[in-house]
C-alpha cells in the first residue's frame, strides 16, 4: 500500500490517504452525487428526477418536483433565457469566424463566380467583381433597345478612362476595399 499525505490549502489540515487508487474512487463517487433542490438531501444523481425545462436542479421524487416547482419557476426561466441567449451568441460567434468565401456569385447572373482571373473581371465603378459572360454581354436601355455607349454593367455607368480608374481605385483604397488595394498595387 502506498501511504499518502493530503493537506488541505483553506484549513491547514493533513490526512493520510492508503491508497491512491481510493482516494480517486471516492472523487469520482463525490462527482455522481447530487442534492435535492426540495429537502437538500444528497443521493445518487442517476436516480434522481431533474427539471425538465432546465435540467440543472435534482429533485429525490416526482411529488418533490412538484412541491418545489413554484419556488423554482423564476430560477429556472432565467436560466432558460441565459442559455438561449448564450446559445445564440455562440452561433454568431461561429457564423462570424468563419472566412467569406473567397468569391461568391456574380452580382448579375447569380452563377458562381470562376476561380481563375480570366473569368473575372473587377469594376471600379462600383467595386463589384463580375463574371465575365455578364462583362461582354450586350446592354440593353429600358425600351429594350441595345445600348452602344459602353457602361458597367452592374451600375451602369460609362466606362472610366484610365486616369479615372485609377482614381476610383484611389477612393476604393480609402473605403478599405480589398481587392481595390490589390489592383491598385497591380
Amino acid at each position: 500500500m502506498i501511504s499518502n499525505k493530503k493537506e488541505c490549502t483553506s484549513c491547514e489540515q493533513t490526512e493520510e490517504v492508503n491508497n491512491t487508487s481510493e482516494g480517486i474512487d471516492s472523487v469520482a463517487l463525490q462527482d455522481d452525487m447530487s442534492t435535492c433542490a426540495n429537502c437538500d438531501k444528497e443521493g445518487n444523481s442517476d436516480n434522481m428526477n431533474t427539471c425538465n425545462k432546465c435540467k440543472q436542479v435534482k429533485y429525490c421524487n416526482a411529488s418533490y418536483k412538484k412541491k418545489h416547482r413554484h419556488k423554482h419557476t423564476k430560477q429556472c426561466e432565467e436560466y432558460v433565457r441565459r442559455a438561449a441567449g448564450r446559445a445564440v451568441e455562440l452561433h454568431d460567434e461561429k457564423l462570424f469566424k468563419e472566412p467569406p468565401p473567397l468569391f461568391e456569385d456574380c452580382p448579375i447572373c447569380f452563377l458562381r463566380l470562376p476561380l481563375l482571373e480570366s473569368g473575372r473581371r473587377y469594376k471600379t465603378c462600383c467595386g463589384k467583381i463580375i463574371c465575365s459572360g455578364c462583362c461582354y454581354a450586350p446592354l440593353y436601355d429600358n425600351q429594350g433597345n441595345e445600348v452602344d455607349e459602353k457602361k458597367c454593367p452592374f451600375c451602369r455607368t460609362p466606362y472610366p478612362t484610365s486616369e479615372e480608374a485609377v482614381e476610383r481605385l484611389r477612393k476604393r483604397v480609402e473605403a478599405n476595399d480589398i481587392l481595390a488595394i490589390n489592383n491598385l498595387g497591380n
